[in-house]
């Protein structure tokens, strides 16, 4: 029987939390994967973006 190779579908989501706080999640439909905290936008934006591509460049396991 084969076995066919499933993709993970990886998000970043920005959350205000105040005028200078902002954070970031990575998440697997509602499983959060990571998450942290930046005090702009752009910065959280940047910050779980190099979340996601860090994820997604570590082999799967074998």
């Amino acid at each position: 029987m084969k076995s066919y190779f499933t993709p993970r579908l990886l998000e970043v989501t920005l959350t205000p939390l105040e005028p200078t706080l902002w954070k970031w999640h990575v998440s697997e439909a509602s499983l959060e994967v990571a998450h942290g905290y930046a005090t702009s936008r752009e910065t959280a934006q940047i910050d779980g973006d190099h979340a996601l591509f860090a994820m997604l460049s570590v082999a799967p396991p074998r």
